[in-house]
C-alpha cells in the first residue's frame, strides 16, 4: 500500500502513516456509442453488469448474486430505483434514473463499487432510446475511480483493456471531483 510518513506534533512521539489515495478519471477508452439505429452496434456494446461481475470475481474472488431493488419511487416525471448486487461491504450499489413521460430523455444510471480491495469504481452512463428496442443505447458519461496503489491501478485497466476491449487513458483528479 503506498504510504506516506506524517510528522505529528513534537509532543507526541509515535509516528502515523496516511494511506494516500489516487483519485482519477477516464480520460479515453471508454465504450464506443453506438448510433441508435444500429441495431448490431447496440448489441455489440460491452454489458456493464458483465463487466462489474467480471471485477469483483477478478479482484475479490466474489460473485456478484442478481439485482436486488431495494427501492423503487415514482411521481409525475420520473422514475427512480435504487438497488444492488451484493452488499455495502462487498457489492455494487446501482441507482437508475427514468423519465415517465416520453421516451426522448434518456434513463440515467450510477454503478458504485463497495468492498474491493484497493479500489473503488464510480461509472455514471446514460441510455438513448434507440425505437423498438428501448432506451439500450449506451452513452459513457464518466467513469471516476479511487485506488490504494499504483498496482491497484494498473489490474482495473488491465481488466478493462481484456473485457471493454479499450486501452483506458486516465487523468488525475482531486477527491472532490471524482
Amino acid at each position: 500500500m503506498c504510504e506516506l510518513p506524517f510528522e505529528p506534533a513534537q509532543e507526541q512521539s509515535c509516528l502515523t502513516t496516511q494511506v494516500a489515495m489516487l483519485y482519477v478519471r477516464l480520460k479515453s477508452g471508454a465504450p464506443d456509442e453506438p448510433d441508435t439505429g444500429d441495431w448490431n452496434a447496440i448489441c455489440a456494446t460491452p454489458s456493464i453488469s458483465g463487466f462489474f461481475q467480471i471485477l469483483f470475481s477478478e479482484v475479490a474472488g466474489f460473485s456478484l448474486p442478481g439485482e436486488v431493488v431495494t427501492s423503487d419511487t415514482e411521481d409525475d416525471i420520473r422514475r427512480v430505483q435504487m438497488g444492488w448486487r451484493g452488499s455495502r461491504e462487498l457489492g455494487v450499489e446501482i441507482k437508475v434514473v427514468s423519465c415517465t413521460e416520453t421516451t426522448d430523455l434518456p434513463t440515467y444510471c450510477w454503478w458504485e463499487t463497495h468492498g474491493l480491495p484497493g479500489m473503488k469504481i464510480k461509472w455514471e452512463y446514460k441510455l438513448d432510446y434507440a425505437g423498438q428496442l428501448g432506451h439500450v443505447a449506451f452513452r459513457h458519461v464518466a467513469l471516476n475511480c479511487e485506488f490504494a496503489t499504483a498496482a491497484h491501478q494498473q489490474r482495473f485497466a488491465a481488466i478493462w483493456k481484456k473485457e471493454i476491449a479499450k486501452e483506458p487513458v486516465f487523468e488525475a483528479v482531486t477527491p472532490w471531483e471524482s
